[in-house]
């Protein structure tokens, strides 16, 4: 619960140190005192929006800072320690505004986002504003009503987290399928392209086979032209062979090395001569005897050679580097089948993820269905004691018509009432008067607020447009309430204040030269005092006085 809570130069606050108690405390005062200012200054220090010119006139910076009792409060507890920003069990925040528009916030002393003053917030404390009724004619707050009653947080947090997984599965989904939309026609050539090439099984060495026969084919004459020269000049011509001189030059010398031993070296290089000129003479003759001058294959391979070069022509390439350039369009055609598998997981992910939350919108449906006729009941007891006898609440919880989903469900949550005998149902909008939606609101307020797992409700004057038995009926509720929760009320009504376990006072001094706020915490007879001034105004009767003083008792019985 909140236990204290103090504010320096915010707006007309110079310096102000409060505490609170278990129970319900009252906070009175004349109208423009500056009661709602302490809410606005508790807005703050939980993460609200900051403006430099909620600075007091002549500071540089304002300061609020409250403190959190986690006696009760283990959730709040457990978030501190998640976040490593426990310390001994206390929750001590800070806010502090500069007049040159920067903020920071503070928990537990160090320095923190403001994202995580607001999630202190949710663990620990709601404020129900004077103008909640205006926002009750919305769908979502409707919604959010019966959530809170039917205790659906924890399945609408996880709800949130698929349908956005599912969202985004959706989004790449689509994605994958424009782009495949696109690769279609890509897809269909490369198939074409790569069985036109696959049919001729190209691999680098049949190319340079085939490059190496035809240039052989073509110059057969000329190489058998050559090979028989060879030859005649190195075996064949009985009158100059190239082996007859040396085999004759070779004996010659061989007789007379042993005279000469300098002749050694040329005999032996002679004699690896003699050696290769019959290996050469020898190979001349096999090619000879096996060379084929077949001008057909000659036109079966340039037929062959020919349909490779139209095929490179067609792609940018040289005849060389098909096999590669075959090999490329075989990997991008295999990455765009890959993609097609990819595609069928994704569509089959977004429909596991679909049918998860389609789970999940059914279970949010019964338990909204099974929180509905009960709550509308409460609602409908409570408004029937707020001074409208005939009133009757309807809560109505329809799947959308078009079957689809959000992140809060696939519910129309429809919030009606009647407040005449006889007369049927309708929207809040177009039925209630102001004052009823006001009545209603704070029936609503009164019948959730025990629903809510934070400890602490402030309710900032929320009883606007209601007085006397009414007005009553509004306190004993709220005292009621603070059994189980601590309850804050800025009221305007002696009927609520009395119903208070504690009292505040808030006054606005006007010095000569400022104004400030004083807040004094009242005993039995101040709160006296203070209790007959909201019944009689500024002449205060003895009789007012012991008006005052029975209510208080009446509410302490």
């Amino acid at each position: 619960m909140l236990t204290s809570l103090s504010v320096r130069n915010l707006a007309v606050v110079e310096d102000l140190a409060l505490t609170f108690d278990k129970g319900m405390t009252s906070l009175t005062g004349e109208t423009g005192a500056g009661k709602s200012m302490l809410v606005d200054a508790l807005s703050l220090v939980l993460g609200d929006r900051a403006d430099s010119n909620m600075i007091r006139h002549g500071a540089e910076r304002a300061e609020v800072e409250a403190d959190f009792s986690l006696e009760h409060n283990s959730v709040l507890s457990k978030w501190l320690i998640e976040q490593e920003l426990d310390d001994d069990e206390q929750c001590h925040l800070r806010r502090t505004i500069n007049r040159d528009g920067r903020s920071k916030g503070y928990i537990n002393g160090r320095a923190v986002p403001l994202v995580l003053l607001r999630e202190i917030s949710e663990r620990s404390i709601d404020i129900h504003g004077q103008h909640a009724h205006q926002s009750l004619v919305r769908p979502q707050t409707q919604r959010e009503i019966i959530d809170i009653v039917a205790q659906n947080k924890p399945l609408l947090d996880e709800l949130k987290t698929v349908h956005r997984e599912w969202q985004a599965l959706q989004q790449e989904l689509e994605t994958i399928q424009q782009r495949s939309d696109e690769q279609k026609a890509r897809q269909e050539l490369l198939q074409y392209q790569v069985d036109e090439l696959d049919a001729l099984a190209l691999t680098e060495h049949s190319i340079n086979a085939l490059l190496q026969e035809q240039t052989q084919l073509a110059n057969a004459s000329q190489l058998i032209l050559a090979a028989e020269t060879g030859l005649q000049r190195i075996f064949d011509d009985e009158q100059a062979a190239a082996y007859d001189q040396i085999s004759s030059t070779l004996t010659g010398l061989e007789k007379l090395q042993d005279f000469e031993p300098r002749f050694a070296s040329a005999v032996e290089t002679l004699n690896s001569a003699i050696i290769n000129l019959d290996e050469s003479a020898t190979e001349l003759r096999h090619y000879l005897d096996h060379v084929e001058l077949d001008p057909n294959r000659l036109d079966d391979i340039e037929t062959q050679l020919s349909l490779l070069h139209e095929l490179a022509r067609k792609h940018h390439v040289e005849i060389e580097q098909l096999p590669a350039h075959y090999q490329q369009l075989s990997d991008e055609l295999a990455t765009l089948s890959s993609s097609e598998m990819q595609q069928a997981q994704r569509r089959q992910a977004v429909e596991e993820k679909e049918k998860i939350c389609r789970a999940l919108c059914e279970k949010l449906h019964q338990r909204r269905e099974k929180a509905a006729k009960p709550l509308a009941k409460q609602i409908t007891d409570s408004i029937q004691q707020l001074a409208i006898p005939a009133g009757r609440i309807e809560i109505q919880v329809q799947r959308y018509s078009d079957n689809r989903m959000t992140e809060t469900g696939a519910d129309q949550i429809r919030l009606l009432v009647a407040t005449n005998p006889g007369q049927p149902a309708g929207e809040l909008v177009k039925v209630a008067s102001g004052g009823e939606l006001a009545r209603i609101s704070l029936a609503i307020q009164v019948v959730t607020a025990g629903k809510r797992s934070v400890p602490t409700l402030i309710f900032d004057e929320v009883d606007v447009g209601i007085g006397g038995s009414v007005a009553e009926v509004v306190g004993q509720h709220l005292r009621k309430l603070a059994s189980s929760q601590q309850v804050i009320c800025i009221t305007h009504l002696p009927q609520v204040a009395a119903q208070a376990h504690h009292q505040l006072q808030v006054n606005k001094k006007h010095l000569k030269d400022s104004t400030h706020i004083e807040v004094d915490k009242l005993d039995k007879v101040q709160r006296v005092e203070e209790i007959a001034r909201m019944l009689g105004g500024v002449n205060l009767t003895q009789k007012t006085r012991s008006h005052a003083e029975e209510m208080l008792d009446q509410a302490q019985q």
